[in-house]
Formats: structure tokens, C-alpha cells, sequence
């Protein structure tokens, strides 16, 4: 397959390196950042100039956490940034917040830049449609997970182990799975910062990194970025106990 020979070391041959740290950035005086956002901004600035360890933001849905993926580029990319989603509906949603020729996308929405000529572009990572040229020229590459690290390994391997020095991974608790592993391993150099509402899996496997930020339920109710919640349990009709060879099914009530 197509090799791509390109170093993102030699800042003097890459016209998008270097962008997101001379960019005249409005993040901690931003009136129209949500508390949050600014606060897991600042942790992740705090973590990374101490450690190179994977980072875990927790924030309720609601919160703003595409908010977060678009400044935190602004404070730990020097090179290029890889925002990975868990499926085709996020990653839309990701790249529509992204892209500078959407006159609602997030930057212009809240006044991070006052300028765009320089950028930031993005890139998609959406099949047939996606070319190398573009995530070249781009500071921001937005893929999901099954087109950037699937089966037929189109994309992955044809990406220098330098390209990205940030990658932001959204929906984190996702990333114990084997493909979400391999991105891992294909960016060693890069600080990794995982995204998510539930910092936890149902197989109990580890995540990647530790949680430097949690902004609680609570103070997301008070500050109104959460107007309702609906409390609902689920539970079994029945339960069946094995025990000496033989199987038994009981009621909740007769427990």
C-alpha cells in the first residue's frame, strides 16, 4: 500500500507545524467557555507539562466535551491532532464542530480565534472520500475507529509514528477494545487524552490512563448544563442458583 515519507520533526518542511502554540487562542478569559471546559483545559495543561501518561477527562453528557476536544490542541499539539470517535454518528457530529467553513462551528461559535485564514483545518476520515493530501494539510484529523484501525488497515499503517503528537479519544471507556489498543501503539510519542461520561467498562478492564479531571453530576445540575434527569432501574423477573448438580429458578420474591 501507499507509504506515506514525511517527518513531522522537520518543522521547517511542514507548513502546519507549529500552528495551534503561535495561534492567538482565547481559552481562560473566554466568557462563553463553559466551566468545565476551562477546567479540564487547565488539568490537562497541568498533567502534561508534569507527565507524558494518558490522561482521562470525565464529563457528564451535556457538559461540552467536543467543546474541550477543540481547545486542548491550543495548549498540547506543537504538530497535528487525531480526534478519534466511536462510530460514523459522533465523528460527523465531531467534524461538523471542526471545520472552519461551517459558520457554526465551535471555535467561531464561542470566539476562540479572531482569524481563520490559517486555520485550523480538518480533515475527514470517511472512506472512498478521504485522501492523504488533506490530513497532510490539516491540523486536525477526525476519524472513527473501525475506518482509521479496521480490518483492512487502509489507514493506520500509512500514518508515520510522528504524525500526530495529540491524540484525543471520545468516548473513552472504549478504549480497552483491541483496535482502540492499536492506535495506542501507532503514536507512542503522543499524549493521549480520553473523553468520556463513564469512566468505566462492564468487564471491568482498565482504561487508558489515569483521570486527572471529573466534573460531578451535581455541579453540572447547578450550573444548568443538565435540566433532567430520569431515574430508572432495571432488574430481573427471575434467578437461577446451580448448585450440587442440580439448577434451580426462583421468583425475586421467593429470594
Amino acid at each position: 500500500p501507499f507509504r506515506l515519507e514525511y517527518n513531522t520533526a522537520e518543522k521547517s518542511g511542514d507548513d502546519v507545524a507549529g500552528f495551534f502554540g503561535e495561534a492567538d487562542a482565547k481559552i481562560g478569559d473566554n466568557p462563553q467557555l463553559r466551566e468545565p471546559q476551562k477546567e479540564a483545559f487547565e488539568a490537562a495543561t497541568e498533567h502534561f507539562a508534569k507527565e507524558t501518561s494518558p490522561a482521562i477527562i470525565q464529563l457528564p453528557v451535556g457538559c461540552g466535551k467536543t467543546g474541550v476536544a477543540a481547545i486542548l490542541p491550543f495548549s498540547l499539539s506543537h504538530k497535528r491532532t487525531l480526534i478519534v470517535a466511536p462510530n460514523t454518528t459522533i465523528r460527523q457530529g465531531l467534524y461538523a464542530d471542526l471545520n472552519i467553513s461551517n459558520a457554526s462551528c465551535f471555535w467561531k461559535k464561542v470566539g476562540i480565534l479572531k482569524s481563520f485564514t490559517s486555520g485550523p483545518f480538518t480533515a475527514l476520515v470517511d472512506g472512498p472520500k478521504a485522501n492523504m493530501d488533506d490530513c497532510v494539510n490539516s491540523h486536525i484529523v477526525v476519524a472513527n475507529i473501525q475506518q482509521l484501525a479496521g480490518s483492512s488497515d487502509r489507514w493506520l499503517s500509512q500514518f508515520p509514528h510522528d504524525f500526530f503528537d495529540l491524540v484525543i479519544i471520545d468516548e473513552g471507556h472504549h478504549v480497552a477494545a483491541t483496535s482502540w489498543q492499536r492506535v495506542v501503539r501507532a503514536f507512542p510519542k503522543a499524549r493521549f487524552v480520553s473523553l468520556t461520561a463513564t469512566p468505566f467498562r462492564a468487564d471491568n478492564k482498565e482504561l487508558l490512563g489515569e483521570l486527572i479531571y471529573r466534573y460531578s453530576f451535581a455541579r453540572a445540575m447547578m450550573n444548568g448544563y443538565i435540566k433532567h434527569i430520569i431515574s430508572a432501574s432495571a432488574h430481573p423477573a427471575e434467578i437461577t442458583f446451580s448448585a450440587k448438580g442440580g439448577t434451580e429458578i426462583y421468583t425475586l420474591e421467593q429470594i
